[in-house]
C-alpha cells in the first residue's frame, strides 16, 4: 500500500507510525511512503516517517507539472533539476542510515535520461525511481523505452493505464481501468521479470485528462533533443489505439456526476484493473497482487 503518512496517518508520531508498521505487517502489507517536491527539510521529515511506519521506499516528484508542459517555467527547468538533485545529495546520508531508498517519479515531468542522470548524480544505493507507466506518455515517450532506459535505478511502479484522444496540438490522457488504454503491460512485466520483489501498486488517479501539445514548438523548451527513433517509438505505442479528437473524452469526475456515481464507477474500474492483472501478470498464483494506491 502506497500512501503519505502526513496526510493519513492521525499523526506522525512515533507512537502512530509504530501502530501502522504493526496494522500492516499483520495483514502481510508492504508499505512505500508518499512525499511531495523535493525539498530538503521535507526530505528529512518524509525519510524518518518511512522508516518509522516500516516503508523502505519513499516515492518524490521533482515538480508539479502536468501534460508534459514546462513552458510555465519560462526556462527554469534545469534549475529545478538543480535543486532536486541539490536536496538529494544532502538527504543521502539520512537515507542511508534509515535504509531507505528515496524514488524520484517521472510525474508527468521528466525525461528518462534526465531521471537517470539525475540518479547518477546523486549516486549511492538508496537514490532510484518511481515509475509511472503511464505518465510516459505526458513527456512524449513510449512507457517500454522509458522502462528500459531507467531500468536500474527503478525501485517501485505505479501501474497506471490511459486512453489517448487526438488534438489539434497533440493528445489527451484520459484515465482508465488498467488494461483497458495504450499501455503494454505484459511487455513491462516481462522487463521487469528479474526484480520479483519489485512494489507496484494500482494508481487510477488523474481525474481530469492530461492535454500534452508535443505538436507545438514550444511544448519541447527545456526538453533534452530527441531523436526520430524515439518519436517513432511513442507514436507507435499511441496511435495505433487512439481515439479522434471529437470524441468525449471526460470521465464521470470531469462530467460533474453524483457522489454515488463517482463511487460506483472507481470501485468498477479498481475491480477491472485486479481481474485484468490476474490474467496478464499471474498475479494470483504467485500471491504478489499489486496494491492499490491512494490519491
Amino acid at each position: 500500500m502506497e500512501f503519505p503518512p502526513e496526510d493519513c496517518l492521525p499523526s506522525v508520531t512515533a507512537e502512530e507510525c509504530k501502530r501502522a508498521r504493526e496494522y500492516a505487517g499483520a495483514r502481510n502489507l508492504g508499505i512505500v511512503t508518499d512525499g511531495g517536491i523535493i525539498e530538503e527539510g521535507a526530505l528529512r521529515r518524509w525519510i524518518a516517517q518511512a522508516a518509522g511506519v516500516g516503508a523502505r521506499v519513499l516515492r518524490v516528484i521533482v515538480s508539479d507539472i502536468l501534460g508534459g508542459n514546462r513552458r510555465g517555467m519560462r526556462g527554469g527547468w534545469p534549475a529545478q533539476l538543480g535543486r532536486a538533485r541539490d536536496a538529494l545529495k544532502a538527504v543521502r546520508p539520512l537515507a542511508e542510515a534509515h535504509d531507505v531508498t528515496v524514488a524520484v517519479e517521472n510525474h508527468q515531468d521528466i525525461a528518462s535520461d534526465e531521471l537517470r542522470r539525475l540518479c547518477e548524480e546523486v549516486g549511492g544505493s538508496h537514490i532510484g525511481i518511481t515509475l509511472d507507466t503511464g505518465s510516459t506518455l505526458a513527456v512524449a515517450e513510449s512507457p517500454t523505452a522509458f522502462a528500459r532506459q531507467v531500468k536500474p535505478f527503478v525501485r517501485n511502479v505505479h501501474l497506471k493505464d490511459y486512453h489517448v484522444f487526438l488534438s489539434a496540438t497533440g493528445y489527451r490522457l484520459s484515465t482508465c481501468a488498467i488494461g483497458e488504454g495504450v499501455i503494454d503491460f505484459p511487455a513491462l512485466f516481462d522487463l521487469f521479470a528479474d526484480q520479483p520483489d519489485l512494489p507496484m501498486s494500482i494508481e487510477l488517479g488523474a481525474r481530469q485528462a492530461r492535454h500534452v501539445e508535443l505538436l507545438e514548438a514550444d511544448w519541447w523548451h527545456d526538453y533534452p533533443p530527441r531523436g526520430i527513433p524515439d518519436l517513432l517509438e511513442v507514436f507507435r505505442a499511441v496511435l495505433p489505439k487512439a481515439r479522434p479528437a471529437g470524441d468525449d473524452y471526460r470521465i464521470p469526475h470531469e462530467r460533474g456526476e453524483k457522489p454515488d456515481a463517482l463511487q460506483e464507477y472507481e470501485l468498477a474500474e479498481f475491480h477491472r484493473s485486479v481481474e485484468y492483472l490476474r490474467r496478464v501478470a499471474g498475479c494470483a498464483r504467485s500471491q504478489r497482487m499489486p496494491s492499490p494506491r491512494s490519491g
